[in-house]
Order: C-alpha cells, then sequence, then structure tokens
C-alpha cells in the first residue's frame, strides 16, 4: 500500500535477510534501511535500481521532497537516509536539520549535484554524517552508504580559501535566502514555507548581515559568491 505519495518501501536481497532487520538491529549487523530522498523520479529510480541489488542493503522507501521524508522517517525508521539538498518546498537542509532533531540515530548522506565546500561544510555544521556528489560513481556511492551505517563519516578534504566561509547560516536562514534568490517577496517565501511574510522578513534580518549585504540585491550577490546556491 502507498503512503504520503511514497513508495512502498521493499525489500532487497534475499527474504531472509530482510526479515532479520528489525528495528532494534544495529545496521552493522542488519540489512540497511535506507531513504532515497530527490525530487527527480529519474535520479530516484536509478538509485533505487542500482541499491536494491547491492549486498547488505535491505528494505529501500523514498520520497520526493523533505517533508515526505519526515513522514516516511516516522514510519519507516530508516537506518540510513540519502537526501538531495535542492527540492521543492521543504529543502534539504530543513529535513536534515529536523532529522537530527527527531530521530538522532538516523544518519543523513547528503547526495547533490550543487557540491561545492560551503554546502558540504553546512551540511557537517547541520549534522548530516556524509556528504557525496552526484558524479560519484556507484561503488563510491554504496561504499559511503555502508561507512555511515557502520559508524564512521565521510566528507571531501575541503580547501580553505575562496569559499571558507558559509556566514554561520541556519537551516532555515539558508532556505529564505534560496527562495529569495529565486526572486520571491517576503509574502511569497512566507507561502511556501507555511509563515507570515513579517516571519520571513525577520529571518532577512539575520541573513543580511551574515552575508554582510545591506539590500536583497547584495545578499543574492554574496550567495552566489559563497556557492550557498546555484
Amino acid at each position: 500500500m502507498k503512503r504520503d505519495g511514497t513508495k512502498t518501501p521493499h525489500s532487497g536481497g534475499s527474504s531472509s535477510a530482510a526479515s532479520q532487520s528489525s528495528k532494534d538491529v544495529p545496521p552493522a549487523v542488519a540489512p540497511i534501511r535506507l531513504l532515497l530522498v530527490d525530487d527527480h523520479a529519474v535520479v530516484r529510480g536509478g538509485l533505487e535500481a542500482m541499491l536494491s541489488v547491492a549486498p547488505g542493503i535491505g528494505r529501500i522507501a523514498t520520497a520526493t521532497n523533505g517533508l515526505e521524508a519526515l513522514r516516511v522517517c516516522a514510519s519507516f525508521d530508516p537506518h540510513i537516509v540519502l537526501l538531495d539538498l535542492r527540492m521543492p518546498g521543504m529543502d534539504g537542509y530543513s529535513a536534515l536539520e529536523t532529522i537530527g532533531q527527531k530521530w538522532p540515530h538516523i544518519r543523513v548522506v547528503i547526495l547533490t549535484g550543487n557540491d561545492t565546500p560551503a554546502n558540504a561544510r553546512l551540511a557537517k555544521r547541520v549534522g548530516a554524517a556524509g556528504f557525496l556528489s552526484k558524479s560519484a560513481d556507484p561503488a563510491t556511492v554504496l561504499r559511503v552508504i555502508r561507512e555511515v551505517a557502520a559508524g564512521a563519516t565521510h566528507f571531501p578534504d575541503i580547501q580553505e580559501g575562496e569559499h571558507a566561509e558559509d556566514a554561520g547560516l541556519s537551516a532555515r536562514e539558508l532556505e529564505v535566502l534560496r527562495h529569495l534568490v529565486r526572486g520571491l517577496t517576503n509574502d511569497e517565501i512566507g507561502r511556501v514555507l507555511g509563515v507570515s511574510g513579517q516571519t520571513i522578513k525577520g529571518h532577512l534580518k539575520h541573513v543580511f548581515p551574515k552575508l554582510d549585504a545591506a539590500s536583497r540585491a547584495e545578499a543574492v550577490t554574496r550567495a552566489h559568491e559563497l556557492g550557498l546556491v546555484v
């Protein structure tokens, strides 16, 4: 049965292996329950096809955005979430922050096409256990999933310098900034995020000084300079 628009979790590998994957068995022993979160059906389908036959991977669930991911986490209790950053509605950073608050035992690996040093630093600060580029080969993706499930972390070597600062933005502030870059007004951003335009105005009062920006246009420019948006 489908639930909340997500694909029903199914077993990868043998049925006997999948039956061992109960909620009280650690992922180092049990097949890894995996949640794939991406708004592109081709990406989700490709990852699911690749990982469903990989040794050590148990059931796989999918979600198309951050809000769906939270609903699936509540019912499916994955060991690992493979999470995109840019999605409509709730983006990856906000989903990452909420997962960490509600289910600290769930480990999140960011899988993004916007693999800038600033994004890697921010993902780590918000609580990710790993960070991967979508250009990574399948063997690397599978290896990182297994390593993170066993308790390790995986982040690229980050060179300090041009993009050394992420400006100390919170996940919600980054989400607001990204909608600002799209050209939305405060009221429009508020409707997308389910809050008032005044709340968005309050967030921007914190965002602007962190970016050393005096206006919306300067904030957009700084966001691109820091690699916080694409």
